[in-house]
């Protein structure tokens, strides 16, 4: 039999080096999730700043990879074209990529409106002065809201601002 002393080396243990070796995964798990974490790998955030003629499609696509899905951003780009004007009467055209509203007044008579986008106001029974004064809805100052009368489909008066909470007054003798 073998005596022991008091502080003496204990015998070498087989758990030991399962510990160690567990040790070592597990930091060298948590560096990983750590690195992937703050650097965004694998993620790919869309511009925010998008040309007037492309509007984003929320369509996310992915595919699996170990059970992680990488989502991957679709645009569609959808040209925008101009509101049809009518070759006869009068009418005024609207546009702005926000919200707008506004009044347009004829004969003592005024509409009050509110849109979006491009749009024309045909005007029933317009004769003398029309006026017509829209402002933009938001602080955007990137974007034009512009405002025509027309006649018989040639154009008479126009104005623009690109201004945030911008407003247009635009008038003509029909």
């Amino acid at each position: 039999m073998q005596a022991r002393i008091h502080g003496g080396r204990r015998p070498h243990s087989a758990g030991i080096p399962w510990l160690f070796v567990a040790t070592i995964v597990g930091v060298v798990v948590v560096l990983g999730a750590a690195v992937i974490y703050f650097s965004g790998a694998g993620v790919q955030v869309p511009s925010t700043h998008a040309s007037s003629d492309m509007i984003p499609a929320h369509v996310t696509t992915g595919t699996p990879t170990s059970g992680v899905v990488t989502p991957t951003p679709t645009f569609v780009v959808v040209p925008t074209t101009a509101a049809s004007i009518p070759l006869s009467g009068v009418s005024i055209s609207v546009s702005y990529i926000g919200g707008f509203n506004g009044t347009y007044t004829t004969g003592g008579v005024t509409i009050p409106v509110t849109g979006s986008g491009s749009q024309v106001y045909t005007v029933s029974g317009a004769s003398g002065m029309i006026s017509a004064t829209f402002q933009k809805m938001d602080n955007t100052a990137t974007h034009a809201l512009t405002v025509t009368i027309y006649e018989n489909g040639n154009q008479l008066a126009t104005q623009s601002t690109s201004a945030g909470y911008g407003k247009v007054t635009v008038t003509a003798n029909v």
